[in-house]
């Protein structure tokens, strides 16, 4: 499945935002992104759940860039599986570190 850019259109106040509407194909995906604590770490907007109702929502540039850059990654499919038990294990134990870095 291609994933459509979301495109932000300029607004006059407050300067160097933009506005995008967000849906509910974009609540699921933000919502795996959440879970995956990838929100906070990759400079992700923190979005509520009454921005996807198709009210416009403002971000900066950065921010839809991020959102755009997420969105499209978690559509691509996962690279090759581990092919021995160490690399699983050496996968798993990156996961961790990695969610526990977050987390302190």
């Amino acid at each position: 499945m291609e994933y459509e850019p979301i495109q932000g259109k300029p607004v006059r106040f407050p300067p160097g935002r933009l506005r995008i509407r967000l849906d509910e194909r974009h609540r699921s995906a933000y919502r795996a992104l959440y879970a995956r604590y990838q929100s906070i770490l990759a400079g992700l907007p923190v979005l509520k759940e009454r921005d996807f109702d198709g009210r416009p929502v403002l971000v900066t540039a950065v921010q839809l860039d991020a959102l755009n850059g997420a969105f499209s990654k978690l559509l691509k499919p996962p690279h090759e599986a581990p092919t021995s038990v160490f690399e699983s294990q050496e996968a798993a134990k990156s996961r961790l570190f990695k969610r526990l870095q977050y987390l302190s």
